[in-house]
């Protein structure tokens, strides 16, 4: 239970801090401090769920350049196959209401 209130209080602080760099780097400082409270939330938790994978012991699967690896709990990656690039081409911009 306390590693869970330390996570909801990291996420709090880096929800703060993106909300201060989006502000920064947005013309509608609104809005770059909202987008920014999300991004510092989801940076900041997905480190946290990566940290807690990290410690069950199971092997994680990461793609580099095409290429699908995984990566044991020593810390050695091994490859496992190619990847076909999708033939979907997204927008390059989206608007976001």
């Amino acid at each position: 239970m306390k590693e869970d209130d330390e996570i909801i209080e990291s996420l709090i602080a880096g929800g703060l801090i993106g909300a201060a760099l989006g502000a920064l780097l947005a013309k509608n400082k609104e809005e770059g401090a909202t987008l920014g409270v999300l991004v510092g939330a989801t940076i900041l938790g997905t480190y946290r769920a990566n940290e807690k994978a990290s410690k069950t012991h199971v092997p994680m699967v990461t793609e580099e350049n095409g290429k699908l690896y995984q990566i044991n709990t020593d810390s050695t990656k091994t490859f496992l196959r190619n990847i076909e690039k999708p033939s979907v081409k997204l927008q390059e911009r989206f608007k976001l209401k």
